[in-house]
C-alpha cells in the first residue's frame, strides 16, 4: 500500500485473453475517448513538451485501440508549427484498429506491427514517448523502471490517465461501460460482427470491460505517487510537471517531462 493503491488484475493484461474480446474492449474505449474528447485539457501540455524537447515524432506506448492519437493529431494540426507524425505500439497490438486509424489519419499515424513492451522499449525508438490510459497497468517497481529508463535514454515522456480515483469515477465508469457501451456498439468502426455477438448475445465485452474499468480506478497512480517515484530517481537534467486537468466529464492525471540538457 506504499502508493495507496491495490494492483487488482485486469483482463487486458493477460496473454490468454481472447483477442476478439480484447479488440472489442479497446475499440470501444477508442470510440468513447474520441466521442468525449477526454484528453482535451492535457494535449496543450503535450504540445509544450514536444516543442521544448524538439522531438516532433510521437511514439505512443500501450496504445490499445489508438483513439488518443486522433485527438492529438487534430490539436497539433491546428495549433502546432512542427507538424504531426505518430506511431502506435502495444504489447498486444490491435492491428485492425491501427490500420483503420492509419487510413483515417491519411498516414499521419502509423503503427509498429510487432509487440512492444513499455518496460523494454526498443533501442531504435527515438521520439516523444506517450502513454494514454496505460501507466496504471504497471506494478510500482515497473512503473518507476519505465521512468528511469526514459531518463537514461534522454527521451521526453507524457503520461495521461483519463480518470480519477474517486467514488464519482466508479459511478461514471459503471454508466459508461454498461449503458453507453450497449448504446454505442453498433456505431463503432470498423464494424465487426464479433463485437455484436460478444456484446449482446454473449456479453463478455461489457463484463470484462466493466471489471477492467473498476480495476483501473483502484490501480491509479496519483500525481503525488508519480512525484514520489521521481524523488527516488536521478532527475538532474529533466523538467517534470505532474498534476490533474479538468474536462467536462472528469479529470485527467498527467506527468510530462523532457530533458533540459
Amino acid at each position: 500500500m506504499k502508493y495507496n493503491r491495490l494492483h487488482l488484475f485486469e483482463f487486458e493484461d493477460f496473454s490468454w485473453y481472447p483477442h476478439v474480446i480484447r479488440e472489442g474492449q479497446t475499440d470501444y474505449l477508442r470510440f468513447m475517448m474520441n466521442l468525449f474528447n477526454v484528453f482535451r485539457a492535457v494535449i496543450p501540455l503535450l504540445q509544450e513538451g514536444v516543442e521544448k524537447s524538439g522531438k516532433a515524432n510521437i511514439i505512443d506506448l500501450c496504445s490499445g485501440g489508438g483513439g488518443s492519437m486522433m485527438l492529438v493529431r487534430k490539436h497539433f494540426k491546428s495549433h502546432s508549427v512542427l507538424g504531426f507524425k505518430a506511431m502506435l505500439t502495444d504489447l498486444y497490438p490491435n492491428k485492425k484498429a491501427f490500420e483503420f486509424i492509419k487510413k483515417e489519419s491519411q498516414g499521419d499515424i502509423d503503427y509498429y506491427p510487432s509487440s512492444v513492451d513499455a518496460r523494454n522499449i526498443p533501442e531504435s525508438f527515438d521520439g516523444f514517448l506517450t502513454m494514454f490510459n496505460g501507466f496504471h497497468h504497471f506494478q510500482p517497481d515497473e512503473a518507476k523502471g519505465i521512468l528511469e529508463n526514459v531518463m537514461e535514454r534522454k527521451l521526453p515522456l507524457g503520461i495521461f490517465e483519463p480518470i480519477d480515483k474517486s467514488i464519482w469515477q466508479m459511478i461514471a465508469n459503471t454508466f459508461a461501460l454498461t449503458i453507453l457501451l450497449f448504446l454505442a456498439t453498433p456505431f463503432i468502426r470498423p464494424f465487426k460482427w464479433s463485437r455484436i455477438i460478444f456484446t449482446y448475445f454473449i456479453p463478455l465485452i461489457p463484463i470484462c470491460t466493466l471489471w477492467d474499468g473498476w480495476a483501473s480506478v483502484i490501480r491509479l497512480y496519483s500525481p503525488k505517487n508519480m512525484e514520489k517515484m521521481l524523488s527516488e530517481l536521478d532527475t538532474n537534467g529533466y523538467e517534470w510537471k505532474a498534476g490533474k486537468a479538468s474536462h467536462p466529464f472528469g479529470k485527467v492525471i498527467y506527468l510530462v517531462g523532457w530533458p533540459t540538457l
